[in-house]
């Protein structure tokens, strides 16, 4: 009799203690919820204001006459910024709820990387600036394996060329399938059949796997 009260003890223990648990769970959870989806909405409000900045940013270096060392630099930092920027919000990727934010939050950042694309030829062009822009074309969320496989190899491919010639590559990462027309316009001239491709300085393209030592030579122009 007394280990049947003993047992009916712990049981009710264990029923307390897991709804205890199961509450604070749900309250933490609660409030992660809401926090991430702060943080999203954040995002969406950076983007857009990160949009006007660019689009901004561009007419002020042509109507105020602003050096071509200046525009240059504040466009290397400028694409750098944003590349960050876009990495923190593929923390919230897996989240299903936040699917349509984060697809329009990519989509103004995607025409953010295509005005500073053709901004920087035209840099290129008027200040005679030996840089090298390197256009990264990908599928924004990705399901077959064997192209995602190979989206990961080309931007590793890219971290390594990027830190290794941080101030020669401006390098511009593009979704090209958020059906942006202003983005399959621009590629449209190069004929890509094949995703993942990169675009380098608009002449020429690289869609197979290569190692980093011929990469770089492509790239940078460099003579084995």
């Amino acid at each position: 009799m007394k280990k049947e009260k003993n047992n009916k003890h712990v049981f009710w223990q264990a029923l307390v203690f897991t709804i205890i648990v199961f509450i604070l769970g749900f309250i933490l959870g609660f409030f992660l919820e809401v926090s991430r989806n702060n943080e999203v909405m954040f995002n969406v409000l950076e983007s857009e204001a990160n949009l006007l900045d660019e689009q901004l940013r561009g007419k002020v270096i042509t109507d105020f006459n602003i050096s071509c060392d200046v525009a240059v630099k504040n466009s290397f930092v400028f694409a750098d910024r944003v590349y960050l920027e876009s990495l923190e919000i593929e923390n919230f990727q897996g989240a299903a709820k936040f699917t349509d934010d984060l697809k329009s939050i990519h989509k103004r950042y995607d025409l953010l990387r295509t005005i500073l694309w053709t901004e920087s030829v035209k840099l290129r062009e008027k200040c005679k600036e030996d840089f090298h822009t390197v256009v990264y074309l990908f599928n924004y969320n990705e399901e077959d394996i064997e192209t995602k496989a190979k989206q990961l190899f080309f931007s590793r491919l890219l971290e390594d060329l990027k830190n290794k010639h941080s101030e020669e590559v401006l390098l511009i990462p593009i979704a090209v399938n958020l059906g942006l027309d202003s983005v399959e316009l621009a590629i449209s001239k190069y004929q890509i059949n094949n995703l993942p491709a990169v675009i380098i300085d608009e002449e020429k393209v690289v869609d197979e796997v290569i190692s980093f030592e011929e990469f770089e030579r492509r790239v940078m122009g460099i003579r084995t």
